[in-house]
């Protein structure tokens, strides 16, 4: 929670460290205790030190869990996040490729979780300038946020949001509106 980063952070060490003593470094709590520690980490904007936690979590996740549980792909997706906060804007479009893949395969292509990793995938081709890739994903997600979680969910909202401001920023503003549900512009 916003505010709370910092004990949240101190928390998290002291959690995974009694717990990696107790149950194992590999121990499924273990390893969601350093997920939650990392994204703390995150909120301090500590994302190097984030990222080195969430690369050293991904390989014991598929361990202990398997790539296509929940918290494998959450610690991807998190790891892909910190990555392109570090401006390695490639690297995590590479990796959230392939952690929609997976997501796609273990969970399905309408779960929300893998519709928030194709989300999360458009961001980066739109950092990538790849506008035309950016909007085949994030049309289809849209598509499946609306058939799947209804027009008002939040997660609906931000898909339809940042479709919304790549078409403008691609000078597409009628196809803006329309995604929008706003009259065309006039004349």
């Amino acid at each position: 929670m916003p505010g709370q980063h910092e004990p949240g952070a101190a928390l998290g060490r002291m959690v995974r460290a009694a717990w990696s003593g107790t149950l194992g470094e590999d121990h499924p709590d273990t390893l969601a205790a350093a997920n939650r520690l990392a994204g703390c980490l995150v909120g301090l904007r500590k994302y190097a030190e984030a990222r080195d936690l969430f690369a050293d979590l991904l390989p014991r996740c598929e361990r202990a869990v398997g790539w296509g549980d929940p918290l494998t792909l959450t610690v991807a997706s998190n790891l892909n996040g910190c990555l392109s906060a570090l401006g390695a804007h490639e690297e995590a479009r590479r990796q959230c490729e392939e952690a929609v893949r997976r997501s796609r395969l273990a969970l399905g292509p309408d779960d929300p979780r893998t519709l928030r990793a194709a989300s999360n995938l458009a961001i980066f081709l739109r950092r990538l300038d790849d506008h035309q890739a950016a909007l085949a994903v994030w049309e289809d997600t849209l598509l499946r946020y609306r058939r799947v979680l209804g027009e008002d969910h939040p997660d609906t909202l931000h898909a339809k949001r940042d479709l919304v401001a790549l078409l403008r920023a691609m000078g597409e503003d009628d196809r803006a509106h329309a995604v929008a549900g706003e009259p065309p512009a006039g004349p």
